[in-house]
């Protein structure tokens, strides 16, 4: 029988994992957080065709747009994206990810995303339905106890 502590014992070998593997990317890739943050949201959103503006990636880092501007002069200067002109808008660019679909890179970052996949291919539509649910339920109890604790934070400080 799988008890709740085995459940949460399976979270925290996940959480483990995706640690170990975001630092063997961050680290074989030369890049911070922030940076394997966007290089992933670009890939993301490069497979749906949706044009990613700067303005979209400082509110998804939930940055300044000096530091976005920043952000994505050291990323291109590395040669991970190119700015192009938004189409219709000569005042506005849009990011693109450079990075081939072959490249050990685009591997690198989606290691989680493609180890998840493969494991929800292996279950039928009610139990993903299931893992669906829970995981969204921890994510929400989660959130809202960080935003609860969050204003302690300040009062747990030595003076």
């Amino acid at each position: 029988m799988t008890t709740e502590h085995d459940v949460v014992k399976a979270i925290d070998n996940l959480s483990e994992s995706g640690a170990a593997s975001e630092r063997i990317a961050l680290q074989s890739l030369g890049i911070g957080p922030n940076d394997a943050k966007v290089l992933r949201f670009l890939l993301d959103r490069d497979h749906s065709g949706e044009q990613v503006t700067p303005r979209l990636l400082a509110e998804m880092l939930g940055i300044s747009s000096a530091a976005t501007t920043a952000l994505i002069d050291r990323l291109a200067d590395a040669g991970w994206v190119e700015r192009i002109p938004f189409p219709g808008d000569r005042r506005s660019i849009v990011v693109r990810a450079t990075i081939d679909e072959s490249s050990p890179a685009r591997r690198l970052l989606s290691v989680r995303r493609a180890s998840v996949a493969a494991a929800a291919a292996q279950l039928g539509a009610p139990e993903r339905r299931v893992v669906r649910e829970f995981l969204d339920e921890v994510a929400r109890v989660e959130t809202r106890e960080i935003a609860r604790l969050r204003p302690r934070e300040q009062e747990a400080r030595p003076a």
